[in-house]
């Protein structure tokens, strides 16, 4: 029976329930996770084959690399476990008896943007079946604009506005976006505005007034349903937690927040009051850190609904923060993990609500929960595939590991040492001058450490390689600014492995370099700590003789496509659409190019026929060679601006 060599990448620590390697050494996905059948799994390396055959752009092109592979049933079943895990909580622990215990979240656009996610969230939500009423969350113009379209196609049945899905406005708001908002909720969606700033009170009031002089006789009927943002004392730590907590960027202190009670209270608008929000920052590690932060939120709310008697005070809306473990470790002791499942997250926040509201004199009735979990719905449910072009050995360094060891060692016998001079209690100048004595040394200090981690990293690599071998550069057709941003912009870690060939052991360490013209383009740190990735020689690309080679980048499907740069003007990638069959089976229901050039450079400013083709052509034509120039001009401009029918070479033998 041939090897499985998945864990090598920790599938089963990442990927369960929704990855694994299937008997034929391919990358498979388990659409509906832990409900999958045997004979349900999907073949990725099938997909891709098929994929490729699917013309595009009304028959006139064909797919190409990279391309993202979407899988809905993995999007419907995050969302049903989220649901689940909430819905199991609320009855374990009693959760209340009234019209409020229940729980009914959002997702926010700001994750993923794409049409198909925005609306496959909202048409799930609307499941008869399930009766999530599942909504959205906003926090620009064009996103609640997306919202608003979205939303009406929900399910807005119920009679008693409120209890249709939520449409929670986030953010900075001008009048312009309170007014679209306001209009949105006088169409009868279930819009919030939530206050980030007591002066966005006055804008709400204004612009009410103004709405409701407008004709129309819903217009007249409407009221405006109003929440307010709690800056929490509880914090995550890592980079996800640097814009929460008591000096945080968005919201109010509880007492700015009690202050717009008393303001709503004066005009007699108190029962706009509906909502209190939350959010302590992404990828909350530990579940300890979700009690607190809604147990303190809860207190809040409680004290809006006692002291301060906000008669329509309803939802607790617990923000974002419910992680993905990319690692696979399940420790919760960097930004790669977090320490829980969904049903612990909901477990947590259920039970320190409950309490918060129980322990009230006189005791509050429990809010309706609501989340805005975005990341942990969507990154399952898209993977990246990347097409390798060639794998070239890394030259290796001239130094020793010996010799490194020794530069190592006496740059830190010559470290400038930590202690600085101590500014004097003297006159303005001699401060100043204490002041410039300060900054230099830092500036020496950061000099040092910076040279000692080149240093180290130089040895690490010699290390591996004097290990493992040669060290190859696998030069994969992707852009990392546009495909993987938050690898470059955050150091954020992806799963990455081969789609297919994991019953043949992977002999080689790889790094991964993009095809831009920026030396940030290249992956050389991974999950599990690993400077490269084991990889497998590439064969021969002739059709005949073998297919291309693959590798995936994996829980990929939040932030990614919404944060993709134009760097080089590489663009986005091939969209594919794959739907499971009940049973087994799969069905690749649509290839969507991504950006030509002809698409990608007009949002540059160019008019592609004016600046571009006119320019050319009355050149080349001048020069007398615009018949020559012709063709492979309108093919640049209407195919994808990564490399195309490239026939990737073997891989090549190390230098001596």
């Amino acid at each position: 029976m041939p090897k499985n060599y998945g864990a090598l990448y920790n599938v089963l620590g990442w990927g369960d329930p929704y990855f694994a390697v299937n008997a034929e050494g391919h990358l498979s996905v388990k659409p509906r996770g832990l409900h999958t059948c045997p004979g349900e799994e999907i073949d990725i390396h099938s997909v891709i084959k098929d994929a490729l055959k699917k013309p595009t752009n009304g028959n006139k092109s064909k797919p190409q690399f990279p391309m993202i592979l979407r899988f809905p049933d993995v999007l419907n079943n995050r969302l049903e476990t989220l649901h689940k895990g909430f819905y199991d909580a609320i009855a374990y622990t009693g959760y209340g008896d009234g019209s409020t215990s229940y729980y009914q979240g959002v997702f926010p656009i700001k994750v993923n943007h794409n049409k198909a996610v925005v609306q496959d969230m909202v048409a799930f939500g609307a499941d008869p079946k399930h009766k999530w009423k599942y909504g959205l969350e906003a926090g620009s113009k064009p996103e609640l604009l997306i919202a608003i379209s979205c939303l009406t196609k929900a399910d807005n049945s119920d009679p008693c506005i409120s209890k249709r899905p939520y449409l929670v406005c986030n953010g900075y708001k001008d009048a312009d976006y309170i007014s679209l908002a306001l209009s949105a909720r006088a169409m009868g969606l279930n819009v919030i505005i939530v206050l980030e700033m007591e002066e966005e009170l006055d804008i709400v009031m204004r612009e009410y007034d103004a709405l409701k002089a407008q004709p129309g006789d819903k217009v007249k009927d409407f009221e405006p349903a109003l929440g307010v943002r709690a800056k929490l004392l509880t914090k995550i730590p890592g980079h996800f937690g640097s814009t929460a907590g008591k000096h945080g960027k968005f919201g109010m202190l509880a007492e700015q927040i009690y202050g717009v009670a008393d303001k709503l209270s004066g005009c007699g608008k108190l029962n706009w009051l509906k909502l209190l929000h939350f959010h302590i920052g992404s990828m909350i590690p530990t579940t300890d850190i979700v009690y607190n932060a809604a147990s303190e939120a809860a207190g809040i709310y409680c004290e809006l609904v006692n002291t301060k008697c906000a008669p329509m005070m309803t939802t607790l809306d617990c923000g974002g923060g419910l992680g993905v473990d990319y690692d696979g470790t399940r420790s919760g002791s960097s930004d790669m993990s977090v320490a829980y499942g969904i049903q612990e997250y909901a477990s947590s926040i259920v039970q320190a609500v409950r309490l918060k509201c129980a322990y009230q004199d006189p005791p509050v009735p429990v809010p309706v929960l609501c989340t805005e979990s975005g990341r942990a719905m969507a990154s399952h449910h898209s993977m990246i595939i990347l097409e390798a072009l060639s794998a070239i050995p890394e030259p290796q360094d001239e130094d020793t590991s010996e010799t490194l060891l020794g530069k190592i060692q006496d740059l830190h016998s010559k470290h400038p040492g930590t202690r600085a001079p101590a500014p004097a209690v003297m006159s303005n100048g001699a401060a100043s001058g204490a002041r410039a004595g300060i900054y230099s040394h830092a500036a020496e200090l950061k000099k040092h450490g910076i040279e000692m981690y080149k240093l180290g990293k130089k040895l690490g690599k010699r290390v591996a390689s004097d290990d493992a071998g040669a060290i190859y550069n696998y030069h994969m057709n992707l852009s990392i600014f546009s495909l993987v941003p938050d690898f470059w912009g955050i150091g954020q870690l992806f799963p990455m492995m081969p789609v297919a060939r994991l019953n043949e052991e992977p002999t080689l360490k790889g790094t991964l370099v993009d095809i831009t013209c920026d030396s940030d383009g290249k992956m050389e740190k991974f999950i599990g700590g690993g400077e490269t990735l084991p990889l497998h020689k590439l064969e021969s690309s002739e059709p005949e003789k073998a297919g291309g080679y693959y590798v995936a980048a994996l829980l990929s499907g939040a932030y990614q496509e919404a944060l993709s740069c134009k760097h080089n003007l590489f663009s986005g990638p091939t969209i594919v659409r794959v739907e499971a069959i009940k049973g087994g089976g799969y069905n690749i229901v649509s290839v969507d190019l991504g950006p030509t050039a002809e698409e990608i450079i007009p949002t540059m400013r160019y008019d592609v026929e004016e600046d571009i083709v006119k320019v050319i052509k009355d050149y080349a034509t001048k020069e007398g060679v615009w018949e020559a120039m012709q063709l492979p001009m309108t093919k640049g401009l209407t195919t994808m601006p990564y490399l195309n029918d490239y026939n990737a070479p073997a891989t090549v033998v190390p230098f001596p």
